[in-house]
This record gives structure tokens, sequence and C-alpha cells, in this order.
């Protein structure tokens, strides 16, 4: 029977193997480094995408400077899709745009609080008539000032809207009118 003793390895053989060793195995915990830093680069970029895109629930209502510049009211017609979980329902309307006595945008919803009708801008003699009224109820005759809030009557005030800047557009969550 031979008996085969192992090979004597040389000093330049074993350095040559070990550096080997060493340079691979720095090679792939570098490549990895490189591939988890280049994945969280692309993951961040794709999150900021995502937070820029506009839910389809908001409605563009039109430019700042075009709505500062208003005077009076501006109906504003829209197409959304209210998403409730996975349930997306289109929703079609109208908004109306005024402005407050300090300036401020003021988006109002022509639904009336007591029927559900759609509110009117009132005409030139009914406001001569009362001084505070700017929309009416064709339905019962309510009426409210250029705020949303009832004049006359003892009813809750036209539900408001939230303006949003983003962009230099104004925006407003059709699905979240404040009570």
């Amino acid at each position: 029977m031979t008996v085969h003793l192992p090979r004597k390895i040389t000093r330049r053989a074993f350095l040559s193997t070990s550096s080997k060793v060493v340079l691979g195995v720095s090679g792939v915990l570098l490549g990895n480094t490189a591939l988890f830093y280049y994945g969280a680069v692309h993951g961040q970029k794709q999150d900021e995408q995502a937070t820029r895109e506009i839910p389809s629930s908001f409605v563009k209502v039109g430019q700042v400077e075009h709505l500062q510049a208003m005077t009076g009211y501006e109906k504003v017609y829209y197409n959304a899709t209210i998403e409730d979980a996975w349930v997306k329902t289109p929703k079609q309307g109208f908004v109306y745009v005024t402005k407050d006595e300090r300036g401020a945008l003021v988006i109002l919803s022509p639904a009336c609080t007591h029927l559900g009708c759609s509110v009117e801008p009132a005409t030139e003699a009914q406001r001569n008539r009362k001084k505070d009224l700017f929309f009416w109820c064709p339905c019962h005759g309510a009426e409210f000032d250029t705020v949303g809030n009832a004049v006359g009557m003892a009813l809750p005030r036209l539900e408001k809207y939230h303006p949003l800047i983003i962009e230099g557009h104004v925006y407003v969550d059709i699905s979240m009118p404040e009570k």
C-alpha cells in the first residue's frame, strides 16, 4: 500500500492563494455594498415620485394667480375618483370658488344643507333685497352668504373644502369636506 503524504506548500503558494481568497471576499463585500446603496437610492427616488403623485380624489380648482385675481365667484366643474378601500367610485360635480373679506380663497360645496339641492348664485334683485345674500337654494329658498353661512335661517353652513396649493395650482380633496 502506498501512502501519499500531503504536498508541501511553499510560502509563495500560500501567500498567493491567501491573497486571492482575501481579494475575492473583499470584491463580494464591496459589490454587495454597492448594490444595497444603489437599491436604497433608487428606492428613495421612487418614494419621492410617489409622494408627488396627486391622489385621484384631489380636484384641480385652478391656478393660484388666476383665483387670487378673481372677483365674485367662479363655478369649477370636476371629475374625480373616490377610492374607499378597493372600491373606486367616479364622481362628477362642481364647486364654487369665492373669497372671504380678507381675500382668502373659500371653496364651497354647492349642496344645500337642508335638502341637498344645488344652490345657485343669487340674482342682482335678490342681492339688493337682502344685504348678505350671495347663494340661494331654488328648492326651498335657503339663503347663504359668500362664505357659505346661512342668512336669516337656522341652517348649517355650506360645506367647505380646504384649498391645497401644489406647484402653483389650487387643489381640493373632494372626498373630505369640512363640516
